[in-house]
């Protein structure tokens, strides 16, 4: 539940204030003409609005679901947000995207907060 709320506040402040779509020049290092930078935008949304609902299916799932079936759905989902991640962000770094530069403190929050969650779903899932 905590790794959902906490994607869930992510994804909800992201879209609300605006950063998702204004922190979209950062990530392409590259001068962006008008047109791509809207795409650029879009892209971000786009990807922040993942990540809110990514956050919503597994505060759902902590709610609703007793271990340990809970353990098993929310282990899914744990390595489900953590996977599309590294494979949105590797697969765009291609086009060049460049995300976030370097290993910073958010990026390591965001980790932390996801492993803790992944495994304590392992830990769980044959409870009985």
């Amino acid at each position: 539940m905590i790794a959902g709320a906490f994607l869930v506040i992510l994804g909800s402040v992201g879209l609300i204030s605006g950063q998702a779509a204004e922190s979209a020049s950062t990530f392409w290092p590259n001068g962006l003409t008008d047109s791509e930078l809207n795409i650029a935008k879009v892209i971000e949304v786009v990807w922040t609005v993942h990540v809110l609902g990514m956050g919503i299916i597994l505060f759902a799932i902590g709610l609703l679901a007793a271990n340990p079936i809970g353990a098993r759905i929310g282990s899914i989902g744990m390595i489900a947000v953590l996977g599309s991640q590294f494979m949105a962000g590797g697969l765009a770094a291609g086009y060049g995207y460049a995300g976030f530069e370097g290993f910073n403190a958010f990026a390591a929050v965001f980790m932390f907060i996801n492993l803790v969650a992944l495994i304590s779903c392992l830990s769980k899932i044959n409870a009985k």
